[in-house]
């Protein structure tokens, strides 16, 4: 779990920073075939990056929802569980500590 988290603040501290905007608009220019197939390689490679920052937003909010709701589970089911057979019952009427199985 520790990794994902490590992961997932990378990839926000990332985000946070601008890393993922938006290269400047590039215009090819109109003249030489050579050039001009290596812009339209260098525009499909642009438009590939984009997608794939999309894909990555995407993916990197699917997660933080994911780990939200799973940190919130966790917290829910710590608040939930029953005592443990060696688990410490507080004692309020001021008499020693019981533990659950000595009550049994």
């Amino acid at each position: 779990m520790r990794p994902l988290l490590c992961a997932l603040a990378g990839l926000a501290l990332l985000r946070a920073s601008g890393a993922f905007t938006a290269a400047e608009l590039f215009i090819p220019s109109r003249g030489d075939p050579a050039r001009t197939a290596g812009c339209d390689r260098h525009m499909a490679v642009h438009g590939r990056l984009d997608v794939i920052e999309e894909t990555v937003e995407k993916t990197v909010e699917h997660l933080e929802a994911e780990v939200k709701g799973l940190l919130a589970q966790l917290e829910e089911l710590a608040w939930n569980l029953p005592p443990g057979p060696f688990s410490l019952i507080p004692d309020l009427l001021g008499e020693e500590t019981v533990s659950s199985s000595d009550r049994l």
